[in-house]
């Protein structure tokens, strides 16, 4: 049996986002996963404790091409919302 390629395995994923505490910073994060064919499971935005103006932003994907999670933060580079480049994990398993 021979492995799938990068970019077509299929898995959920997490994706923590450090961002900016302004609005309209969650709509650019889902517009991007959007627009990139990834559908979000959950999504949690929390304040970050000694941070002033920068909050945490975590997402899980339902099951999807990896590809997908690549593309949305390709369509999220260079944003000024984003603090701190994400952090990604595909998850194993159900």
């Amino acid at each position: 049996m021979e492995a799938a390629q990068t970019g077509h395995r299929r898995s959920r994923s997490y994706v923590r986002f450090l961002v900016a505490d302004r609005p309209g910073v969650l709509a650019e994060i889902t517009a991007a996963m959007r627009d990139a064919g990834v559908s979000i499971e959950s999504l949690i935005q929390q304040g970050r404790a000694g941070s002033e103006g920068e909050v945490l932003v975590s997402l899980v994907t339902h099951e999807g091409p990896e590809s997908g999670v690549s593309e949305a933060l390709r369509l999220l580079e260079g944003s000024e919302s984003l603090t701190q480049p994400p952090l990604v994990m595909h998850l194993l398993g159900n």
